[in-house]
């Protein structure tokens, strides 16, 4: 058996363990990342299918402005990317009304008047209601240390901010400082909409962005969360020359610049464990890799049924939640080429269609339908446009494809009439495809688990409770933005270096 011996080891190369393997390297740190796949990138990836290249993983990119996560990542890194900013950063198609989510007020407040006239007023104090707490959010956060809250110290403090009302209130919104955070937190986004009192259709568009963002109704999602969200999309959401796979390149290059070792098409079958504290990794092959730190950056179920050790006796400490960490949401994708005239001129980036006006606009009643941008390079043959239709639906043991190509052209069609019947090449990605393509069970999108909302920002703590054992990615945010992911993923690599 070989030994190799590293400061830290990450396992898995998405965007999380990327990150995070990246800033280390940068640091000066000895780092080993490590992945099954091929490549790096995880979920990241495009497919590449009859000389046509599609995305298939996130393409909202968040956090870009000054201060931003990815921004602050560039920056730290030395990475230069060619970004373009998205106005309007999605767009909600309904059975007889389209609602773009611009930036620009003035463009955004048009929008609202044209489409749900009688809402107006229901629309600004909504979201008067809705920025307030996101100012306030960002002036607790400057009390605090990052989310999520690492120890009871941490969690004390945050406590003291919502409880105790530490956050002085904006001049514009004086109930939303601690205490109206803290009821944000407390308070589903639908009963939010119901104070408001929107019509159905404004529910609808609603609901949508918010389905789409959290992986939840607003039932289940608070209306801190939403706002946070809603907020981050509206503001500051760009698109990246090469797609996100541009990102994930660049990263991967640095990382080896700055000395990193990448090993791919190596699996991780347990973590190495000595004195009570991880101390290394595993591979299938039966190599054991050293090093005073781990990160795993692989799915919740993977960790927890794969990489983790038997729990321990409740005498040595509490073991690591574990479920239930099995899938409930997954996607369902199909990628297609359209001639780039048929596309309507008003139809955004990123657009969910509402197949059915009287549902709730989730699971199998939203379909997304993403179009590659005209300016992007090499996404296929001349005057066509590359389309990623899909939607993300409860995880079912036998999924009908012919059932499902048809669901996802019908609402292509919704959309851009005529579309089905003019498509250049066309490809149904089911689950178990795509469960191939980005290396995850099941193509699984959500999890099972409760997870804690920190602020809005919902996640479990990166540290688990092995000495040595730190987490990013799906584990800490299940379901979220990139920018989460990088946030999460700057914050074990500064606590790393601070702690050793």
């Amino acid at each position: 058996m070989s030994r190799q011996d590293f400061d830290t080891a990450v396992v898995g190369a998405g965007i999380g363990g990327l990150g995070t393997a990246s800033l280390l390297a940068r640091m000066g740190r000895s780092v080993i990342l490590l992945d099954r796949s091929s490549g790096t990138g995880g979920v990241c990836q495009p497919l590449v299918h009859d000389g046509y290249r599609f995305e298939l993983g996130p393409t909202l990119l968040t956090g870009f402005g000054p201060g931003g996560p990815l921004q602050l990542l560039c920056q730290r890194l030395g990475l230069t990317l060619p970004v373009k900013a998205c106005d309007p950063a999605m767009q909600v198609a309904l059975p007889h009304h389209r609602v773009s989510f611009w930036a620009e007020p003035e463009r955004w407040w048009r929008e609202i008047r044209r489409e749900f006239p009688g809402d107006e007023a229901g629309w600004r104090a909504l979201w008067a209601e809705l920025t307030g707490l996101v100012q306030a959010r960002e002036r607790a956060l400057q009390e605090l240390p990052g989310l999520p809250p690492e120890g009871w110290g941490e969690r004390l403090r945050l406590w003291r901010v919502l409880t105790l009302g530490t956050v002085s209130p904006g001049p514009a919104h004086s109930g939303a400082g601690g205490a109206g955070l803290k009821r944000a937190l407390a308070t589903p986004f639908q009963a939010t909409l119901n104070r408001h009192r929107l019509g159905e259709s404004s529910r609808r568009a609603l609901e949508a962005a918010v389905w789409y963002l959290a992986l939840r109704g607003p039932g289940e999602c608070s209306t801190l969360e939403a706002a946070m969200l809603l907020h981050q999309v509206r503001h500051g959401t760009v698109a990246v020359s090469g797609g996100v796979a541009a990102l994930v390149a660049a990263l991967t290059e640095q990382f080896q610049k700055d000395g990193g070792q990448l090993r791919l098409g190596t699996p991780a079958a347990g973590l190495h464990l000595d004195g009570g504290r991880v101390r290394g990794v595993i591979t299938s092959a039966g190599e054991t890799i050293r090093a005073r730190w781990v990160v795993a950056n692989v799915p919740p179920d993977v960790l927890t049924g794969t990489l983790l050790p038997s729990r321990r006796r409740w005498l040595q400490g509490r073991g690591v939640l574990d479920g239930p960490w099995e899938a409930t949401l997954t996607a369902e994708l199909m990628v297609a080429a359209l001639p780039e005239a048929l596309l309507p001129s008003e139809l955004s980036g990123l657009c969910f269609v509402v197949r059915e006006p009287h549902r709730p606009a989730q699971e199998e009643n939203l379909v997304f339908v993403r179009r590659t941008p005209a300016w992007e390079e090499g996404q296929g043959p001349g005057g066509l446009r590359c389309l990623s239709v899909g939607r993300l639906v409860r995880l079912r043991d036998n999924s009908e494809d012919a059932a499902v190509e048809t669901d996802l052209l019908e609402a292509v069609d919704q959309l851009i009439p005529g579309a089905a019947g003019a498509m250049a090449c066309r490809r149904t990605l089911t689950p178990a495809t795509l469960a191939k393509i980005w290396g995850r069970p099941a193509a699984a999108v959500r999890y099972g688990v409760k997870t804690p909302d920190w602020l809005g920002q919902r996640g479990l703590p990166h540290r688990l409770d092995w000495p040595g054992l730190l987490a990013v990615g799906d584990w800490t945010y299940p379901g979220r933005l990139v920018a989460q992911v990088v946030e999460g993923a700057m914050r074990v690599a500064d606590l790393i270096h601070t702690e050793t």
